[in-house]
């Protein structure tokens, strides 16, 4: 009947998956082989009853990105190593309907350390098609036929090779079993889906949407594609959080029990993340997916099983004890199953197993007889067994939890009932060993030694380890350091029937270097020597239990080295300071005075190290140098900042050690760090200032004045950095009739502009002339220029002559009196009865040239090229004369009369 059914379920399946595609799942390892080799493995399930014949391939190409940036690092092509048939919890069981083999691609890879080293770490990522096309959970279409693909991306992240500078080693998880047995509906279903990891390291199990692959109607990418990958999309009424409508649906527990009671038969896919923990960081990931089968008319009933101590009646009851003295002859209870065949089933087999339930631990020496068990064909049937426990407990001083589990034979998975047995077992009488003193031995409950160092200083003394019945063995552990590097050794132990010796000694000679010695600092000399060194010593039974129930002290000892003053090494400007900060901008100087000194005036050396650049790189330097304390040694360092310098390093550190050697050869060393900070200066443009030096005005950079004046301005540029300024002109011509010289000064600079305007310099109808001059000023900064310019406006006109106002005198009296005695072009001035010459002033546009006098018959009487003329009527007869005035523009006459 079972068979019957299971036909069935194969035709039918074969019906729907008739053009399916081949992938069920699969996963990446990446497995440490030695120095920075590694086995790069890709395992692929491969459907034998859906897959297409084409799509088993012998090799396939995979691709490793850096996390940071998804950049590709390299391809590797993995060849087939193992095609396996998957084998089935039950053969019985299987019957065609899930068929599976395991594709293990496999090849050995490098991994750089000068290309793997980026702290974020990196993946491997495998993209291809395609799903199975009958999945119900996802949407899986036959590629180009307008529906919803899906493939697969099989990815795995890892760490980088180094860290800190040192090889980081990582064996990804490996070993992830398949799912061996195919589910049933209303039925509980569980499978170990974890992994193991060869380092250790911690895993933790969580359900994830599985990835697709970019483009899903191709089977390979014509191109390789980084992350991140798409996720699948699930089918209506699935989700991460209902994967396979399950009741409870599937899950996994963090430590990778995968556990689901399915309500609907159909092919199911599913992804678990597996994440790699380390010190509680992380550092890897992986992918795994599967797909699970579920079908119905599983019919089976689980079995009943009870227990009860032997020979008695009366049945356990869960949450009792059952307690059993050390001394019992036996330790065991009965376990009575019963269970009702499946439909068609002549007789059903029962097994049973024990497992820990609170607390772990390998059930060795767990004793279970069969000798009462028979196939159960009916429900009064009853099947046996005896379990017997061992008379050494696994848990010492208390009650600790068995479950038996019995398990029927029924398929996809044997259905299984258990019952908890609670044991309080009595241990056998111990007690424990113990150190004792002797006469060369110290006593021993906590050790301690205090020595000096000397020349030939050596200790001596004995362990001894004993136990009242039995054997006992002898541990010892330096803790932190080497033994023969120190000096210390012990004998090899001197094992009797319950008792153990050794004896110990240390030279500590101080002229050796057996306690001078590194302690892990990074420079390239001893930094100082350690003064406490502690050793365990454990002493333990060998008893009938093998418990570790060990006596443990601590052996210290001290030593105390000659005295010794510490040297210091310091910038001389900070002579207090073991650390410094210091800011400086592009294009400065660097020039520090190092110095180191040591009070007992040993031999002592100084040296500095650059922490994240190289001097030479750099043009930076610094002198190591050796020589006495007293009164010490100094050296520079110096380094002239470019100003192009690369501003991706902006942030150096120097460590300046000193370090001393007395005459124990022992060392003691002083660190000064220094930290540069490194800036573009800080620049601003210059100021430009303009300044009249006379009378001449200068309101909002405009200057106007008359033809004839003169301009002074002091043009001025303040750079307030103290860099070079350069003061010029711009656009200026050689026929410029202006004075102005270019100049240049450091943080400040000057030059005169002057010019004295005269009639050649005025243009046009109007005689005026307009000047817009632009003054430039313009820092020589290093690391980047600034500039400012600044625009006077001059602005020149011709004199007003006052032509349009002349009023000349029309008479004079040359009788011989002082009054009115000439004619000229005065006028008297009233406050001061000073004459002033009344003519019009010469300009550009017009000069006096002469006066000229004429009688009334037109006859030149009076001519005078001075404009200060003077006519006093010589030998003129009582009358009007005519004058006429010239100017080389125009000319004004008119009429004088001379009257006696």
């Amino acid at each position: 009947m079972r068979k019957i059914l299971l036909t069935l379920i194969v035709l039918l399946a074969c019906k729907l998956t008739s053009f399916a595609s081949h992938i069920v799942g699969g996963e990446f390892e990446l497995l440490h082989l030695q120095d920075y080799d590694y086995s790069l493995n890709m395992v692929m399930y491969f459907d034998e009853i859906n897959g297409a014949a084409g799509a088993r391939e012998q090799s396939i190409i995979v691709y490793i990105y850096r996390k940071h940036d998804n950049v590709r690092m390299g391809s590797y092509t993995l060849n087939v190593a193992e095609d396996q048939l998957v084998p089935y919890s039950n053969v019985e069981c299987s019957d065609g309907q899930l068929v599976t083999s395991r594709l293990y691609y496999s090849n050995t890879i490098t991994l750089p350390p000068g290309q793997f080293n980026h702290p974020d770490g990196y993946y491997v990522a495998y993209e291809r098609c395609c799903r199975n096309y009958t999945i119900n959970n996802i949407n899986s279409a036959v590629p180009n036929t307008g529906g919803i693909s899906a493939g697969q991306t099989f990815y795995l992240e890892f760490p980088p090779v180094v860290k800190d500078g040192e090889q980081f080693i990582n064996s990804t998880p490996r070993l992830f079993p398949p799912l061996r047995d195919y589910g049933c509906v209303d039925k509980f279903y569980f499978a170990d889906f974890g992994g193991i990891d060869d380092d250790g390291d911690s895993l933790v199990y969580s359900m994830v949407t599985p990835y697709s692959t970019v483009d899903t109607q191709l089977a390979y990418p014509i191109n390789p594609n980084p992350g991140p990958y798409p996720e699948v999309v699930w089918q209506e009424g699935f989700s991460l959080e209902n994967v396979i409508n399950g009741s409870p649906d599937l899950k996994i527990s963090e430590v990778g029990l995968l556990t689901v009671t399915p309500k609907f038969e159909g092919l199911f896919v599913f992804a678990v993340k597996c994440e790699e923990y380390r010190n509680g960081e992380k550092i890897g990931e992986m992918r795994r997916d599967f797909q699970m089968l579920v079908v119905s008319n599983c019919a089976n009933e689980s079995p009943v099983v009870r227990a009860r101590e032997k020979g008695k009646s009366g049945f356990y009851v869960e949450g009792n004890e059952l307690y059993f003295p050390y001394v019992a002859d036996e330790r065991c209870v009965e376990i009575l199953v019963n269970d009702v065949p499946v439909s068609g089933e002549f007789s059903e087999d029962v097994t049973i197993r024990a497992i820990p339930i609170n607390f772990n631990a390998k059930l060795e020496g767990i004793e279970i007889l069969e000798t009462l068990n028979t196939p159960l064909k009916s429900v009064i049937d009853t099947a046996r067994f005896e379990v017997c426990f061992p008379q050494c407990p696994y848990v010492i001083g208390k009650p600790y939890k068995i479950g038996i589990i019995a398990l029927d034979d029924a398929c996809p998975q044997p259905a299984l009932d258990t019952v908890i047995v609670t044991l309080n077992i009595q241990e056998p009488p111990n007690t424990r060993a113990f150190f004792a003193e002797t006469v060369n031995s110290p006593k021993i409950n906590q050790i301690s030694k205090n020595v000096t160092s000397v020349a030939n200083g050596s200790l001596t003394f004995d362990i001894n380890g004993f136990d009242l019945e039995d054997e006992v063995l002898l541990d010892i552990t330096p803790l932190g350091f080497n033994l023969a590097d120190v000096g210390m050794t012990f004998t090899e132990p001197v094992y009797g029937s319950n008792d153990v010796s050794t004896t110990f000694n240390w030279n500590y000679d101080c002229n050796t270097e057996d306690l001078n010695f590194y302690q892990g600092r990074d420079v390239p000399v001893s930094s100082g020597v350690r003064k406490a060194f502690d050793i365990l010593l454990r002493v333990d039974d060998i008893d009938q239990c093998t418990y570790e129930d060990a006596k443990e002290i601590i052996l210290t000892l001290n030593i105390d080295f000659p005295d010794q003053t510490k040297p210091k090494v310091f910038e001389v400007s900070k002579p207090g300071a073991s650390y410094q900060m210091l800011k400086y901008n592009y294009g400065e100087t660097i020039d520090l005075n190092i110095k180191a000194r040591d009070n007992d005036n040993d031999l002592i050396s100084l040296f500095g190290i650059p922490k994240n650049f190289n001097f030479e790189d750099i043009g930076m330097t610094f002198e190591n140098k050796e020589g006495y304390g007293n009164p010490g040694i100094t050296s520079n360092l110096f380094w002239g900042i470019p100003c192009t310098y690369n501003s991706e390093l902006d942030s150096l550190r120097v460590s300046f050690y000193v370090e001393d050697l007395d005459d124990c050869q022992l060392s003691n060393t002083d660190t000064l760090d220094i930290d540069i900070l490194l800036s573009p200066p800080i620049n601003s443009s210059p100021e430009v200032f303009m300044t009249s030096l006379n009378d001449v005005e200068i309101i909002k950079d405009s200057i106007s004045v008359l033809v004839g004046e003169t301009i002074e301005v002091n043009i001025r540029a303040l750079d307030l950095e103290g860099d070079v300024v350069v003061l010029d002109l711009l656009e200026r011509n050689t026929d410029d009739p202006f004075i102005f010289e270019s100049a240049e000064g450091t943080g400040a600079v000057q030059s005169l502009f002057s010019w004295t305007t005269a009639c050649v310099d005025l243009t046009g109808p109007d005689l005026t002339r307009d000047l817009e001059l632009t003054f430039l000023a313009q820092d020589q900064n290093c690391y980047e220029s600034r500039s400012t310019l600044r625009t006077l406006k001059i602005h020149v006109q011709d004199l007003e002559n006052g032509g349009e106002q002349l009023l000349p005198p029309n008479f004079f009296t040359p009788n011989g009196d002082e009054y009115n005695a000439f004619f000229g072009m005065f006028k008297r001035d009233e406050n001061t009865n000073e004459l002033r010459n009344i003519l019009p002033i010469d300009n550009c546009a017009g000069q006096f040239e002469e006066v000229v006098i004429f009688n009334r018959w037109g006859r030149e009487i009076f001519q005078s090229g001075d404009r200060e003329f003077k006519w006093f009527g010589e030998d003129a007869a009582a009358g009007v004369y005519y004058y006429q005035i010239r100017y080389t523009n125009q000319k004004y006459q008119g009429s004088v009369t001379v009257m006696y």
